[in-house]
Formats: structure tokens, sequence, C-alpha cells
């Protein structure tokens, strides 16, 4: 598999697991909330029906791999650079190969897909800035 491939499919089980898991659990009688909204001033903390939690967090996928460039060259004068394999034949052609290792680190930020709590909270945040809104428009000025 080249790395393209691997971080794609990574980042798409990921994703996948974690949206197919929010739907598993939305509105879960446990209480499980995946992917819990935060609030700005507290990332470790969810709080129920907390409109200051309406933040996502983002997540930091970390990839730590092993890559192989290999050189093969045959006795037909072929020659070219595979990543994580190397190509032998069994056409009777004489082969060699030469293999380099290297390891590569990197990671990809990503805000995984919103929660149902997330979206009650945004809500919740707006209908009560509405409100506040209202309170001060109707406040008669004091005498």
């Amino acid at each position: 598999m080249d790395l393209k491939q691997f971080i794609t499919e990574t980042v798409q089980s990921i994703v996948d697991a974690t949206w197919e898991l929010q739907i598993r659990y939305d509105h879960s009688l446990e209480g499980t909330v995946i992917n819990p909204p935060v609030s700005a001033s507290n990332q470790l903390l969810y709080q129920v029906e907390n409109a200051a939690h309406s933040y996502r967090r983002i997540e930091i996928i970390e990839f730590d791999v092993a890559v192989s460039a290999s050189e093969a060259s045959d006795s037909g004068g072929k020659a070219g650079l595979r990543v994580w394999a190397a190509e032998v034949g069994v056409d009777g052609k004489k082969n060699s190969t030469s293999e380099k290792v290297s390891r590569v680190k990197f990671t990809i930020p990503i805000a995984l897909s919103q929660s149902t709590v997330e979206k009650q909270n945004i809500e919740r945040g707006k209908a009560g800035s509405d409100l506040d809104k209202t309170d001060a428009d109707c406040d008669e000025p004091e005498a």
C-alpha cells in the first residue's frame, strides 16, 4: 500500500467510525456523547445543556510511518523507484534490488463532525443572545 492510500484510508476510517458512533449513541440513555462540544475555556470538561459548550475541538491524527523505497533493475535495463514494494519478475531475467527504509512523522489536524448536542448548545446560545437583545430593547429608561 502506498503512503497516500494508507493516509486516506486511515482518516476515512476514523471519520466514518466517529459518524457511525454518533448515530448509534445519539440521544442515548447512557449519556454517551461522541465528540462532545467544549467551551473555549475548558477543552476537557463537558457540561450538559450548557450553551458555552458549543466549540468543536481540533483533534490531531498523528502518523509515525516506516516507508520503504526500492530501486530495482533487471538485465533488461529497466530501473525504477517503487514505494512500499520491490518488483521482482519471474520471466527468467536477472534481478537485483536495493531497499531503503525511512521513517516519516507528521500530523493532520481534523475537526470531526458536529454532535447533536453541539448543535443544540449552539441553538441555546443563539436563543440566549436573542433574549438578551430583546430584554435590552425593552428596558425602559430610568427616571
